[in-house]
């Protein structure tokens, strides 16, 4: 049984569509599928019994969009670090949409339509499972916050947030981990498997964890775009000195409302999500475009490299010596 969203292709007989066929409808173990412009990036997926991973690193150019279906019921949980990420159903009645740096828990139908992924890079991991699997993951651990969430049906798609949740710091690390598996074959398979399992426990049982969260306050949407603006600003300024008094202006708050509405938004202080923000490009940097530990330190903003040092162990849990040498 296929396990989640995939790609779909139409067939034409004249000028009229006459039938559609599933692509890649019988998917290898571990199929990694590049893109015929490799620049662009490439996509993965897994199957393990009873779900599949999905996997995309992209450059894009501003917006794509396929035609995606899926054939059975099934949930997914849908991680975007980069990019946007919305489905609307073909009849137009149904929209999903994840933002950059959020994630959220879906419920999917059998149903037909259209991903758009929209910005200039789409960096993501989802994990599409049945009930079964994740109930026998989870155990007799199983957080039932959400069990009518999971005993819900319906025709149309259904999110187990509105707006979504921030993707903490531990999770993130993880999602690296994932994207960036540092092993070739039956490693990597058993590697990239062993990973999201201990994704979905994290993600549903962590400390982190917002299952069961449901109703609770919600920024305004006002203030949610000042914190997203000041969001953008720290992506596109890392290697800058960023102050609270700075990052209040851009907001058109005061520092306090700032430093609140920051954590409820994210779950994070705000210099702890700079920190996690520049030890991620610090990682990309080296791995991706070789840059010694010196310089990357360096372009995220840190003039000692035994400062930086520091701040990666604590963030990422290993010393950014470990990162020398490794193959992508």
């Amino acid at each position: 049984m296929r396990i989640g969203l995939f790609p779909y292709k139409k067939h034409r007989v004249g000028n009229s569509i006459t039938s559609r066929t599933l692509v890649r409808k019988n998917v290898s173990i571990a199929e990694i599928h590049e893109l015929e412009e490799k620049d662009q990036g490439r996509q993965q997926e897994l199957k393990m019994g009873g779900a599949t991973v999905q996997l995309r690193n992209l450059t894009l150019d501003n917006l794509a969009a396929g035609e995606y279906e899926n054939a059975h019921l099934c949930y997914g949980i849908h991680f975007l670090l980069e990019g946007d990420c919305k489905f609307t159903s073909a009849e137009g009645q149904a929209t999903v949409g994840i933002k950059s740096g959020y994630y959220n828990l879906v419920q999917w139908p059998n149903i037909l339509g259209t991903v758009n992924l929209k910005g200039t890079e789409c960096v993501s991991v989802e994990v599409f499972f049945t009930r079964d699997f994740i109930e026998d993951l989870l155990g007799s651990e199983h957080d039932f916050g959400f069990r009518h969430f999971l005993d819900s049906s319906g025709k149309h798609p259904q999110c187990l947030w509105d707006n979504g949740q921030p993707i903490p710091g531990k999770l993130r690390i993880l999602l690296l981990e994932i994207l960036n598996c540092p092993y070739r074959g039956n490693a990597r398979v058993s590697y990239i498997e062993s990973q999201t399992r201990c994704l979905l426990i994290e993600a549903f049982l962590g400390r982190e964890n917002c299952m069961g969260k449901i109703g609770e306050p919600q920024l305004p949407s006002l203030d949610y775009e000042a914190i997203e603006r000041v969001v953008s600003y720290i992506k596109l300024n890392l290697k800058k000195k960023l102050t609270i008094k700075e990052l209040s202006e851009i907001a058109g708050f005061n520092t306090t409302k700032l430093k609140s509405s920051f954590k409820k938004a994210h779950q994070t202080t705000i210099f702890k999500y700079i920190t996690q923000l520049r030890m991620e490009k610090a990682r990309m940097l080296v791995l991706q475009e070789n840059l010694t530990i010196a310089q990357a330190s360096y372009e995220v903003g840190y003039s000692n490299p035994q400062h930086f040092t520091v701040a990666f162990k604590k963030t990422m849990g290993y010393l950014p010596s470990s990162l020398l040498g490794t193959p992508l």
